[in-house]
């Protein structure tokens, strides 16, 4: 198996290379992703079936360290032989270092998400994803007040049903509340220390196995509002009569959760959000604003990954074909400066395309990488200069050639 962390060092390359390539693949598997969105709508009337792909497919996708995990909770739940229990290595090669971490409470785990490594530090390190262990209590007053409430009702109903615990004074009601917060610190450490592991096996099936189902999700979340699409689905199950408190609690989580990763992730603007949630039950409505006054905003120039496709207009095919003649023709850097102007004076890309969203689109086509640098100073200039006008000398006399020439081209050809 490819290990895509190992590969790709840099996260943002890796981001990036996997952007363009997903926008590429949907530009050629158009009715794939119309049916994967087809049985996404189907969820709300019953029809499970693309979560239940989706789970198989990330279940695929998890370590053997958190399999191994899963199997020591349950043993330890269902109170199987102790002594055993006590001697497994329940995280695999993180156990010693999540122990540590719990025991110690200056000790801080963290986590590379660019290579998959695992360290124990002292103190928090700029870079990494940083964990460390909070006391049951402090993990206990974290949770929100509702949650609590909800939880403490559900274990007094199911200690009240058990013939052990009906007698159990408010003390040891609590000692069992933070028991299960300490279960929740094992539980919440092993699942980052795994998220290394976890991301290299995804990239696998969505670069090297290049399975439709990932492509397909990683479309719907990172390009089409796929998180906002999903609080809709949410927001239609909290008005079912099936739906119990608990059930709301959940429905609730999650949409927060959706809200804050899509607005660091950079998939969704609060402006979004506000807008997604005018039309959903005050519940809903209440846990996304209160969820976006805390989280911030990605400041700055979005960068825009589109393939050729997204922003070709008119026959791509034949487009193309001459893009690539020009490529062949024109090796160096500066002529991408040429071919894009000609491109747009042709009509066959609109004049508000940045440079760079058109470079990387001509990278992932021609799979060559070219300097942007120079390329993009001289469209900037290209754009300020009217190339009819007298003007001399043999840059701008060449420059005038290459763009009437394929301009011609494309206006005849696409």
């Amino acid at each position: 198996m490819t290990n895509f962390i190992e590969r790709i060092k840099s996260y943002s390359k890796r981001k990036d290379t996997a952007d363009m390539a997903i926008r590429a693949w949907k530009s050629d598997n158009k009715k794939v992703y119309a049916d994967f969105c087809k049985r996404m709508d189907a969820v709300a009337k019953g029809n499970m079936s693309v979560l239940m792909d989706m789970y198989l497919m990330m279940r695929d996708c998890v370590p053997p360290e958190a399999l191994m995990m899963y199997n020591w909770l349950s043993d330890f739940v269902n109170v199987k032989d102790v002594s055993d229990i006590a001697n497994q290595q329940w995280a695999g090669q993180y156990t010693e270092t999540i122990a540590r971490c719990i025991t110690n409470k200056r000790l801080w785990i963290g986590i590379n998400v660019k290579t998959g490594m695992v360290e124990l530090l002292t103190t928090p390190k700029s870079g990494l994803l940083m964990v460390h262990s909070e006391t049951s209590i402090e993990i206990w007053n974290h949770l929100p007040l509702e949650m609590r409430t909800y939880l403490t009702e559900q274990l007094d109903l199911l200690m009240r049903n058990s013939k052990g615990c009906f007698l159990l004074s408010k003390l040891e009601k609590k000692m069992v509340y933070q028991f299960l917060t300490y279960i929740s610190q094992i539980v919440f450490l092993s699942h980052a220390v795994f998220i290394g592991g976890f991301m290299a096996n995804l990239y696998d099936r969505v670069m090297e196995k290049k399975k439709d189902l990932a492509y397909c999700m990683y479309y719907f979340v990172v390009f089409d509002h796929g998180l906002l699409r999903m609080t809709k689905l949410f927001n239609r199950l909290s008005n079912s009569e099936e739906v119990d408190h608990g059930d709301i609690l959940l429905v609730k989580s999650c949409v927060t959760m959706l809200a804050n990763r899509s607005i660091e992730m950079g998939a969704e603007t609060k402006a979004d959000w506000e807008d997604t949630i005018e039309d959903c039950t005050p519940e809903i409505w209440k846990e996304v604003m209160f969820a976006l006054r805390k989280v911030k905003g990605r400041r700055g120039n979005r960068k825009v990954i589109q393939s050729l496709d997204d922003i070709l207009w008119g026959g791509k095919e034949r487009i193309k074909q001459g893009i690539r003649l020009f490529l062949e023709e024109n090796t160096e850097d500066i002529s991408l400066a040429y071919l894009l102007q000609s491109l747009v004076k042709s009509g066959k890309i609109k004049a508000s395309t940045r440079y760079m969203t058109f470079h990387r689109a001509i990278e992932q086509f021609s799979q060559r990488h070219y300097g942007h640098d120079i390329p993009q100073k001289r469209y900037g200039e290209i754009k300020e200069l009217t190339l009819n006008s007298p003007q001399r000398g043999s840059s701008y006399t060449k420059a005038k050639r290459i763009i009437d020439r394929w301009t011609d081209y494309f206006a005849n050809n696409g």
